[in-house]
């Protein structure tokens, strides 16, 4: 046994030899049966809605919590033993690239199936393997997504190959990197890595000025740029909506409505004054 963890962990779905997917709670079951926990399928539907992830971005994400430590320090062993154990059972697959000293996984045709028959990834097929171009791009989406659940409540979180599905439903303004809710308050997510082009910069900030009446639009940008992104979002029709937080320091964010004015990001999070508003505790910075 890993840890007293994962003595009590749900079980949610047993696969047993013949490759049939069992439900049920107890730990009897099939000779050489796989145990799938609600905890492990919430790892594959993370890795399915992000196209790919990796071991440390799910550790930090799904077993960073007090029981997973030892002595108040992450060994990660029972983690990093469920990833491995999805992996070598084939609910996982690595990426043939290897990035920045890490390998990718993404989810297996296999995984998927586990997902479809769950009523999850309905719409969704296996990708062959990560677009390595964005790959710190997204790895910076995921890390996001983490800090803004587990540390300011974030919910609803709809990374962008969610919401591609959902606009070839249904018309969106446009589509983010995620949306997801604080307090009930909509926001939209942009992370740049790379500025872009003044006229594409231009045409970008236009329909998302447009297009988010009821929304906030967070940007993550590079300080390099993040004056050139602050003046061109000034002019737009709504420049309220949008504030701009950096890379180096995430905890504090500049309301572009506001001149530049800025606030720590958990308080911005938590007094969710109306958008074109002046809020009391905001200090110019």
């Amino acid at each position: 046994m890993d840890d007293e963890e994962g003595k009590t962990e749900e079980i949610l779905v047993r696969v047993g030899e013949e490759g049939k997917a069992k439900r049920g709670g107890g730990r009897g079951g099939a000779k050489g049966a796989v145990e799938i926990s609600a905890r492990d399928v919430e790892v594959l539907e993370w890795v399915c809605d992000h196209y790919f992830s990796t071991k440390g971005i799910l550790l930090e994400r799904f077993f960073a919590e007090a029981k997973f430590l030892t002595l108040g320090k992450q060994t990660g062993q029972y983690g990093s033993r469920r990833i491995t154990k999805l992996e070598r059972e084939g609910y996982l697959q690595p990426s043939r690239y290897r990035v920045l000293g890490q390998v990718p996984l993404l989810l297996s045709p296999l995984g998927y199936k586990l997902l479809h028959g769950q009523g999850r990834a309905v719409e969704h097929h296996p990708v062959s393997d990560i677009d390595i171009a964005n790959f710190e791009h997204d790895v910076w989406v995921q890390r996001l997504r983490t800090k803004f659940e587990l540390g300011y409540g974030a919910e609803r979180w709809r990374p962008d190959r969610v919401l591609q599905r959902i606009q070839a439903e249904k018309k969106l303004p446009y589509v983010p990197d995620a949306r997801f809710y604080v307090g009930g308050q909509a926001w939209n997510l942009e992370v740049e890595r790379t500025p872009k082009r003044k006229d594409r910069l231009k045409e970008i900030l236009k329909v998302r000025a447009e297009g988010s009446s009821k929304t906030r639009v967070l940007y993550v940008l590079d300080r390099r740029f993040s004056d050139f992104y602050r003046e061109h979002m000034a002019v737009t029709v709504n420049p309220g909506c949008f504030f701009i937080t950096h890379f180096d320091d995430l905890e504090q964010a500049h309301w572009v409505g506001k001149e530049g004015a800025a606030l720590p990001l958990k308080k911005l999070f938590q007094v969710q004054p109306k958008v074109g508003e002046p809020n009391e505790s905001v200090r110019h910075a």
